[in-house]
């Protein structure tokens, strides 16, 4: 005699596997989405390869101190690419990607307005042209595996560009 399995047993064991994927479908994602913004920045090398482990892992602290030297937070400047010139201490940047992290090692990711613009391996990057108006420059010191150290290395300066 063949055994019927109720819609109702059948249902909860797809449910059990759709929730025991889950979390590593979003873990999946958001390292794809990392990689994928690190990947098309100007300056950069290869992306970091993708790995489970990496994305599981807790990650290092560093200890980075990181200051925007110019443009100072409400400053305003003529320059419709204007340069962003920061001072590290605590850490030396390097060039290679490397799934071998230390702490005292890694590089800039410049944002402005909320956008990766750029990877920088110094400690000076001219910004992309800007409209006049208020813009906001993010500068964050990440392990050479483009991802952030625990807690995250990031100092910001908002600034205005004359029209």
């Amino acid at each position: 005699m063949v055994q019927r399995r109720s819609r109702t047993t059948v249902a909860r064991r797809r449910c059990r596997r759709v929730r025991a994927a889950a979390p590593t479908a979003a873990v999946a994602l958001a390292l794809a989405l990392g990689l994928a913004a690190c990947s098309g920045c100007d300056g950069g090398g290869p992306a970091a390869p993708a790995t489970t482990a990496a994305a599981t892992a807790p990650r290092p602290s560093s200890p980075a101190k990181l200051t925007i030297v110019t443009p100072r937070n409400g400053q305003t400047v003529r320059q419709d690419r204007p340069e962003v010139r920061v001072d590290l201490t605590g850490a030396k940047i390097i060039n290679q990607t490397s799934t071998r992290i230390e702490g005292d090692q890694g590089h800039l990711h410049l944002l402005v307005d909320g956008k990766l613009v750029t990877m920088n391996y110094g400690l000076s990057e001219r910004l992309p042209q800007l409209p006049p108006g208020q813009h906001v420059v993010q500068v964050e010191f990440v392990a050479a595996d483009h991802a952030p150290f625990d807690p995250r290395i990031l100092t910001q300066a908002a600034f205005v560009v004359a029209g």
